[in-house]
């Protein structure tokens, strides 16, 4: 099993509804790895492992998803569990955790060559199956990072000064709306 990082958006926090990219494509991660645009299966179900990775270790999974992929990036739009005591709890520590929280996933690989890439030698991934996403500590991926924590309870406080999402900062604009709850329905 390999694993890779990158980030996260807190779409419900009611519901425990997550948005998080824990890949970018064509760029060369930590791991001197490329991950090629199509390696990924758009609409694969997907789980949540414990923090760092840790149902590989036993710990029960904390959530699950669908991959969805854009030309840039893997992202997963997942729910936590709420109703399990981890899955609470690393909800929590993800949404508190705001714009340091990372991401990573772990994989097994389908397809991959060899070559160079910006001058330096690299390993492309061409095709991954995807066995869980995970919060982390730090990630192997470029670019990790928090779209926005959103409180669903916090919205109409959000104009007197109180809980608010993340300021505007430098992502993808994505062409097509996310529906949570549309994602969460077609869950297995």
């Amino acid at each position: 099993m390999n694993t890779k990082g990158l980030s996260l958006e807190i779409k419900d926090e009611a519901k425990g509804l997550v948005k998080a990219v824990f890949a970018t494509f064509n760029v060369i991660d930590s791991d001197g790895d490329v991950t090629l645009p199509g390696a990924f299966e758009d609409g694969a179900p997907v789980r949540i492992s414990a923090y760092g990775h840790a149902s590989w270790s036993g710990a029960l999974p904390v959530g699950k998803g669908i991959i969805r992929t854009t030309d840039t990036e893997a992202i997963l739009e997942g729910q936590f569990f709420l109703n399990t005591q981890h899955g609470r709890d690393t909800f929590t520590v993800v949404k508190e955790l705001g714009p340091l929280q990372e991401w990573s996933y772990g994989f097994d690989i389908e397809e991959e060559s060899y070559g160079e890439f910006e001058g330096r030698q690299v390993r492309f991934l061409k095709k991954v199956k995807t066995h869980e996403v995970s919060p982390v500590l730090l990630g192997a991926g470029v670019n990790t990072r928090t779209l926005a924590a959103k409180s669903a309870g916090s919205r109409p406080d959000a104009r007197r000064g109180r809980k608010a999402a993340i300021p505007p900062h430098e992502t993808e604009v994505v062409a097509r709306s996310w529906d949570g709850a549309a994602g969460v329905a077609a869950l297995p």
